[in-house]
């Protein structure tokens, strides 16, 4: 009886040490301005790496590609990098969330749509773009962006 107190009591122990290091997400959230004609667009960013320290919706570049999903190192300061998509017309908000992988970073963006005037939508892409900025530099090569944008 004695030994099995004792494994409950260091059972116990060790998973609150694992619960406190894994720790609870960070939330962040940022509004998008774009054209007049569009609305405002809100996104949130969860942190599960404990390292992001500001987060904030830059002014759109115009030279960038914004095809496809992508993070990208942020040329003014090393502790930021920017992370950019196509997004849609009838976007409502982004959520996104920020994790350690094996020997990477997991940027995982998922999109959700509103419905448009009268069941559609216009097909018109939108530039989207938010900056993320951590408590020291991780090299941009180690940062995988996914998700449904």
């Amino acid at each position: 009886m004695r030994m099995s107190a004792t494994f409950l009591i260091v059972a116990a122990l060790l998973g609150s040490a694992v619960a406190a290091c894994a720790g609870p997400s960070r939330q962040f959230s940022a509004v998008m301005q774009g054209a007049a004609e569009m609305p405002p667009f809100p996104v949130v960013l969860s942190d599960e790496t404990g390292f992001v320290t500001g987060f904030e919706s830059p002014p759109i570049d115009p030279s960038a590609d914004y095809r496809d999903l992508v993070a990208r190192a942020d040329p003014t300061d090393p502790k930021a990098f920017i992370v950019s998509w196509l997004g849609g017309a009838c976007d409502k908000d982004a959520s996104l969330t920020f994790k350690r992988g094996q020997d990477v970073y997991v940027l995982n963006v998922a999109v959700h749509n509103g419905i448009g005037l009268f069941g559609g939508c216009t097909a018109l892409g939108v530039p989207r773009e938010v900056r993320i900025v951590t408590s020291s530099p991780i090299p941009i090569d180690t940062i995988v962006a996914a998700g449904h944008t």
